[in-house]
């Protein structure tokens, strides 16, 4: 037990000094998030994986584990929609609920839990999933309006996907950097996960909570739901081992910060994507413990 503790209370304290911090200051979230975005993110990708030898198997099997995944939290969440008459932007805000926080939530309990290796595959679980979410969000959030094809083009800006290929290439073709550029990727790459788990603590501080029933249905789905549609993902795409271990820790994660953004962004019910955010984050130190505690005896 002391294991899981040691892997998931670690990320409450750090996110819980960000919402101190901006409870006390006028913090700039928007301004971190871009920083993660485009810097931070990218490097931490390059860095993980330029010299992490990983089977092309195990890439395959998360894109099949995650299309598997997506599908299906797609089809249970359409479905208690439709049971809860939701319709319009309410309908758009409860299926953005069911992309999981792969980034300043996923990376960090990966690599406390499992070491560097856990943390390269969950970076690949990252990747792949960051792509699907991105495009899926995006359409979600604009489904209702236009420009949407438009919008998904947006995900092409992102530099993590260049930084997952040129990552690639120096796993393959056994390039090394100059050690100058060597040592300030390292050090920037060390600088994400704190920032990230600030980030995120800052954006809980930010969120005023709502208490519907749309609200604690949509956590209850993504939080314990997930865990048992990433398991079924996972057996059907071949995974085995630590590759299984990192993708249902990742699927079991608390909803993605970047949906209360989209519903900030796009007018979609941005009020009701924080509170799912913030409750799932919070819920999260008792399921996602559960998780990890089944995890490190089943496999």
């Amino acid at each position: 037990m002391f294991a899981v503790l040691s892997a998931i209370v670690p990320i409450f304290l750090v996110a819980g000094a960000g919402y101190g911090l901006r409870k006390g200051f006028p913090l700039d979230a928007k301004t971190l998030s871009t920083l993660n975005i485009f810097l931070l993110i990218p490097v931490l990708v390059f860095e993980s994986l330029r010299e992490e030898r990983i089977e092309w198997g195990v890439y395959g099997g998360y894109i099949v584990a995650t299309i598997l995944m997506l599908a299906a939290m797609s089809v249970v969440l359409s479905v208690v929609a439709r049971l809860r008459g939701l319709q319009g932007e309410m309908r758009s805000a409860f299926m953005m609920t069911m992309f999981m926080n792969l980034g300043n939530f996923g990376l960090p309990v990966a690599n406390f839990a499992f070491g560097e290796q856990g943390l390269a595959l969950a970076v690949i679980v990252m990747v792949c999933g960051m792509f699907f979410q991105n495009a899926m969000a995006l359409f979600f959030a604009h489904q209702n309006s236009h420009g949407a094809g438009r919008a998904l083009l947006q995900i092409f800006r992102f530099p993590l996907l260049y930084a997952f290929i040129l990552a690639l290439l120096f796993q393959h073709m056994d390039w090394d950097l100059p050690e100058i550029l060597d040592r300030a990727i390292g050090l920037t790459a060390g600088a994400t996960i704190p920032i990230q788990l600030l980030i995120l603590g800052i954006a809980i501080a930010e969120t005023k909570l709502e208490t519907t029933a749309d609200v604690f249905i949509a956590s209850a789905i993504r939080l314990l739901v997930g865990p048992v549609v990433g398991w079924l993902a996972a057996t059907a795409a071949g995974l085995e081992g630590l590759a299984a271990q990192i993708f249902i820790l990742q699927m079991s994660g608390p909803v993605a910060v970047a949906m209360a953004v989209f519903g900030v962004q796009f007018g979609v019910r941005p009020a009701y994507l924080a509170s799912v955010v913030t409750w799932t984050f919070l819920l999260s130190l008792i399921t996602v413990s559960v998780v990890l505690f089944i995890l490190l005896r089943v496999y």
